[in-house]
C-alpha cells in the first residue's frame, strides 16, 4: 500500500484504491439499467462519473508510486479496461497488488499452412463414420 493512506472506514485504503472502489460501485449500480432506454441519460452520466473516479485513481497511483503513466498508455488503453483488469486481479489474487502498467498486446495471427489443413481434411474424410 502507499504511504498516503486514507482511513476509509478503518480499512486503510489508499486514495487510488478508494477512487477505484467508488468507480466500481457506480458501475455496479448502473449495470441493471444498461438495456433500459428510460435510463440512458442517467447511465451515460454515471459512466462518465465512474470514468472521473478512474482518472482520479490513476493520478493518485502515479503520485504514490512516482511512476507517471505515459501519454501513449493513456491513448491505447481505456480507463474502463484498466478498472476491469484491476478488479479481475483483485478477485483472482485475493491479496494486495499493484498494477504498474497496462499495455495492449498485439498478437500476430497464427500461421495457417493450407496444405497441412487439406491433408488433415482428406485424412478425416477417408475414415468410415460409424
Amino acid at each position: 500500500m502507499s504511504t498516503t493512506e486514507t482511513s476509509l472506514g478503518g480499512y486503510g485504503l489508499s486514495a487510488a484504491e478508494s477512487s477505484l472502489g467508488q468507480a466500481l460501485a457506480v458501475i455496479h449500480c448502473v449495470l441493471p439499467h444498461l438495456n433500459e432506454s428510460d435510463y440512458a441519460v442517467r447511465v451515460q452520466a454515471a459512466l462518465r462519473h465512474a470514468a472521473g473516479f478512474i482518472e482520479a485513481a490513476r493520478k493518485a497511483h502515479a503520485q504514490d508510486t512516482g511512476l507517471p503513466v505515459t501519454a501513449n498508455a493513456q491513448e491505447t488503453v481505456e480507463a474502463e479496461t484498466v478498472a476491469v483488469i484491476a478488479a479481475a486481479i483483485s478477485v483472482l489474487l485475493g491479496t494486495a497488488y499493484k498494477v504498474v502498467a497496462v499495455q495492449p498486446l498485439v498478437v500476430p495471427p497464427p500461421h495457417l499452412n493450407v496444405w497441412a489443413f487439406e491433408g488433415r481434411t482428406q485424412l478425416f474424410m477417408s475414415h468410415k463414420v460409424r
